[in-house]
């Protein structure tokens, strides 16, 4: 019977880890990447204060609002770094890209309401209405590259290589 069991070939078996849990394979043993942060949160703001203009149907307040977009970030970045260091990883979703999405919308909110002259944005309920579309277009582009990046390294090292030739090898040999 013991003889048999050791000339059977053994199966194995891998479960992944949850791929944007606290276990994140990629961010393992390194620092934030700035590169992709910089160059996707500019093309972020950009686009956000393009099509905030575009809504508000003014073109001219882009100038205004990229500058405030780009302010607005890159004190979202300082606080986001500041209070999770020494674990930061800006372009995770969560809970450092959620910290710089709410920390730029509330800044830039703020900086739009409180610069624009009255009645423009901050009569009655323009405030607020203006609020809400710069969330919708915070999340879905600063929070929408940070999702599909975690996305992409996740689908990338769900499974080790080691670990995915050795099942290559087995259904092969099932065959």
């Amino acid at each position: 019977m013991q003889d048999q069991q050791r000339d059977e070939p053994r199966r194995i078996s891998y479960t992944p880890p949850v791929p944007d849990g606290p276990d994140r394979p990629w961010t393992r043993g390194r620092r934030t990447r700035w590169w992709l942060v910089l160059l996707a949160d500019a093309v972020s703001v950009a686009l956000i204060a393009c099509f905030a203009a575009a809504s508000m149907h003014d073109l001219s307040r882009v100038a205004g609002l990229l500058a405030g977009g780009a302010g607005a970030v890159v004190v979202g970045w300082a606080v986001t770094w500041l209070v999770r260091r020494p674990h930061d990883h800006l372009e995770v979703i969560w809970p450092d890209g959620s910290l710089v999405s709410g920390v730029v919308w509330a800044l830039w909110t703020g900086l739009c309401v409180w610069l624009t002259p009255v009645g423009t944005v901050g009569g009655e309920g323009q405030a607020a209405s203006f609020a809400a579309m710069l969330a919708a277009f915070v999340v879905v582009f600063l929070g929408g590259w940070r999702s599909l990046y975690g996305y992409v390294k996740a689908h990338d090292s769900l499974v080790p290589k080691g670990i995915q030739r050795r099942l290559d090898a087995q259904s092969h040999r099932d065959r």
